[in-house]
């Protein structure tokens, strides 16, 4: 039951984020400023860790530094970019729950890159998972088909929102494969987070050196939100996540997960006013059941492959 409450605990921080990203892009902060301080304040905060792990970086050969430049660059720093831009163009609740697109795009990478089996339950599962993704941006569809290609500022402003959170799905679930990538050569979680937050960090300072009127002087009450959102989301919600992973087995984990967007769905609701139309939490309960579905029987099928090698 702890196990079970920490991973719950883990999605009421991350689903708190938005309460502090989506008013700082409000008062005027660009998408850049906003990710560039707070993976400014993460690697600030993760400093021991990236020193502890200095001769580990050292020592790992070029394919493994790759993946982890790519997992902080790609996934930290543009997903995170991707993901926040989106904000300005749509639902933020809308944005959080297609990044559930995240285990179909991991699990095909996976299955290109790292030569990871696909399995049928896998196809049958996301064919419900793409449909609740469809579904709940159906509306938009219909506008612009509506539209007759012929674009109003509006419509276009709709596409690219949801254009920055697939940028953002792929990026995160491009992440996902280069870290188990890094899991199977044995690299510590803590180096591989930590030397997330730094080369994420690196990339956007070199993004910011191209767009320095995007950056502007912060007053220390907005900086203090910022760090105190790096706190939740990215330190405090990680640790009480694998807080209760060392305790909790795969099925349920899965299960507390999902609690996250019903979370970030109540909280955007009740303090940003922003509601879910019919079509969206039609759309949202297929994508959650998806998820629940591939994530159990992946789990089920991962106990009975692990009884097969045992009984061999």
């Amino acid at each position: 039951m702890a196990g079970t409450l920490f991973i719950m605990l883990a999605c009421f921080t991350w689903a708190l984020d938005t309460l502090i990203r989506y008013p700082l892009l409000g008062v005027g902060y660009s998408t850049l400023q906003v990710v560039l301080f707070e993976h400014l304040a993460l690697v600030l905060i993760t400093a021991p860790l990236i020193w502890r792990y200095r001769h580990h970086y050292r020592q790992m050969r070029r394919a493994s530094l790759a993946c982890l430049f790519f997992i902080g660059g790609v996934g930290s720093a543009l997903g995170t970019l991707a993901f926040t831009e989106a904000f300005h163009y749509l639902n933020p609740t809308v944005v959080i729950l297609l990044q559930k697109l995240q285990p179909v795009i991991a699990i095909v990478l996976a299955f290109a890159v790292l030569k990871e089996q696909i399995r049928g339950h896998f196809v049958r599962w996301s064919l419900v998972i793409l449909g609740g993704s469809f579904l709940m941006i159906a509306p938009d569809i219909m506008a612009l088909g509506d539209a007759q290609w012929h674009y109003s500022d509006e419509e276009v402003e709709v596409l690219k929102g949801y254009g920055f959170t697939l940028l953002a799905v792929a990026a995160w679930g491009a992440a996902t494969v280069c870290g188990k990538y890094l899991s199977y050569q044995s690299v510590p979680a803590n180096a591989i987070m930590s030397g997330r937050f730094l080369s994420g960090l690196l990339v956007l300072l070199v993004l910011s050196l191209g767009n320095t009127d995007q950056i502007s002087t912060m007053p220390a009450e907005d900086l203090g939100a910022l760090v105190v959102m790096a706190l939740l989301s990215g330190l405090l919600g990680m640790w009480l996540y694998y807080q209760g992973l060392k305790t909790v087995r795969a099925q349920l984990a899965t299960l507390a997960e999902l609690t996250f967007p019903v979370f970030a769905a109540g909280i955007n609701w009740l303090f940003l006013d922003m509601s879910l139309t019919l079509y969206q939490i039609a759309g949202a309960i297929l994508l959650i059941a998806g998820n629940i579905g591939l994530r159990l029987r992946d789990a089920k099928v991962t106990q009975q492959d692990t009884l097969t090698a045992q009984g061999a």
